[in-house]
């Protein structure tokens, strides 16, 4: 039942196949051999062949050890390097304060996250796509667009600093550092999973040593800074523990993307760890990096500047040159993940050409952007974000609770459209707005009432379980009394 090399990764539904994955052996390979060579494999510089079907037992390989260096790649940057910046730039929190929110946030969202990667070589299939188990082959559009629109933009707003860090470095407009970065960006994400991988490989090791160093300075300047919080209490604590749980949440809607390869019966835990590390130790420790950093150069206002002086004027331009080095390992699993998205809305396109897609219109936005409306892009985004709480909630009890109980159809034969996910991400959501705050354009009433802390996604995560486990438990029981006691027509009786 392996799918048509000649129609892999098309989008459209044909690419899901009428049988439920979970019974194809090793040995049902399209009827070939064990014999056979796998298309794909291990292979580092082939383009991936596969979209969002289900990766056969034959394609499966690699160890889950090396999601550790995959997350940490990708999350050692200056998305992380924020964090700590904003606590003390913005919120004028006091260090340890700072310091014990990203802990304690980091923690939570990367939780949720390392569970979600344990789906991938359970399933077979990317995040997205196999969401249709929860919210119907129909109803999982809701997820998939969202996701894309997300994906696309935040890939326009790395676009435009990687194009502002060349531009510096190389002297050249910015038009044509977004198009150098872009190009090089694409080129990643086209080829696929394996590249991708090795790819975060060779930037862990990189960013380690600078990090490293990066570390002592940032402490030794720190010892010395004249820093005076004016921040703190619950409400500061609460805002950087929100903050720090943002990133790694952020990356749920990916988690199987990268381990979706790794054979079916790898364990469970040996998923979950280097997952859950990988993510937490790359963000806790750059996050603290800001924070420490941040205190001795806050004067300069800017994290990208504050990054760029961390060893003083004399190594601004190799640090800018490591700035588009880090952008890279950030935004290219995201750009590839936004591919994914766009099959997974049944877009008849290769997944090679859902990349070029989504890379030629986020370079089409940053080019048209510029560097003037990076706050506007990054706003909407980060509002777009309060859509992934609730949908993370629904697929974690589908898969651990009603999986389990043998209630969770596969993507391929799930029906169109699930209600209890649907109902229960839409009222989450609707439950969640009052606790939202995304200041000056909107504070929900409860987070005025709280100072101006965003709960709503604590809130809409809760709500979206609860919800889920009542309303699928009843169609559960339904289902069974129906078949324990079919109803029997006049004519049959």
């Amino acid at each position: 039942m392996e799918p048509d090399p000649g129609n892999a990764g098309v989008g459209n539904a044909r690419t899901f196949q009428p049988r439920d994955p979970e019974e194809i052996s090793d040995t049902e390979t399209g009827g070939q051999p064990d014999s056979v060579l796998p298309e794909y494999g291990g292979t580092t510089l082939k383009v991936e062949p596969f979209g969002i079907e289900h990766i056969t037992d034959r394609e499966r390989h690699g160890r889950p050890s090396r999601l550790f260096p995959f997350w940490f790649g990708a999350n050692a940057t200056l998305y992380s390097f924020l964090v700590g910046f904003l606590g003390i730039a913005v919120l004028r929190l006091p260090v340890d304060i700072a310091l014990e929110g990203v802990i304690l946030g980091t923690v939570l969202g990367s939780i949720p996250f390392a569970l979600l990667s344990i789906v991938g070589p359970a399933t077979g299939y990317p995040q997205i796509a196999q969401s249709r188990s929860s919210f119907g082959r129909r109803g999982a559009y809701l997820p998939a667009a969202l996701n894309w629109f997300s994906t696309t933009g935040w890939s326009a707003v790395t676009f435009i600093l990687g194009g502002l860090a060349f531009s510096l470095f190389l002297r050249t407009p910015f038009a044509l550092g977004v198009a150098t970065f872009a190009v090089i960006q694409i080129g990643v994400a086209f080829y696929g999973h394996n590249v991708l991988h090795r790819f975060e490989q060779v930037m862990a090791l990189i960013l380690v040593g600078v990090f490293a160093a990066m570390s002592v300075v940032a402490i030794q300047e720190a010892t010395a800074a004249a820093y005076a919080p004016s921040g703190g209490g619950i409400a500061g604590f609460a805002f950087m523990t929100i903050l720090a749980a943002s990133i790694p949440l952020s990356w749920a809607p990916y988690a199987a993307d990268f381990s979706r390869y790794l054979a079916r019966d790898t364990a469970r835990r040996r998923i979950f760890v280097p997952a859950f590390l990988g993510m937490a130790v790359a963000c806790i420790w750059v996050e603290a990096i800001g924070i420490l950093l941040t205190m001795s150069l806050v004067f300069w206002g800017d994290p990208v500047l504050v990054f760029a002086h961390a060893f003083g004027g004399g190594l601004v331009v190799p640090l800018l040159l490591l700035l588009v080095v880090n952008l890279l390992a950030a935004n290219a699993p995201n750009l590839y993940s936004s591919g994914l998205s766009l099959l997974a809305l049944d877009v008849p396109v290769r997944r090679g050409t859902s990349v070029l897609v989504g890379g030629a219109i986020a370079t089409v936005l940053a080019v048209w952007g510029g560097t003037d409306r990076v706050s506007f892009y990054e706003s909407w985004l980060f509002f777009v974000e309060y859509w992934i709480a609730p949908w993370a909630a629904i697929v974690l009890i589908s898969f651990f609770v009603f999986r389990h109980r043998g209630a969770e159809p596969s993507p391929d034969t799930a029906p169109r459209w699930r209600l209890p996910a649907l109902a229960a991400y839409t009222a989450a959501v609707i439950v969640a707005v009052p606790f939202m705050n995304r200041a000056p354009r909107f504070v929900g009433p409860v987070s005025s009432a709280l100072g101006g802390v965003d709960l709503s996604n604590l809130v809409s995560f809760g709500a979206a379980s609860l919800l889920f486990y009542v309303l699928a438990s009843r169609g559960e029981r339904r289902s069974r009394a129906t078949v324990d006691h079919p109803v029997v027509s006049e004519s049959e009786s």
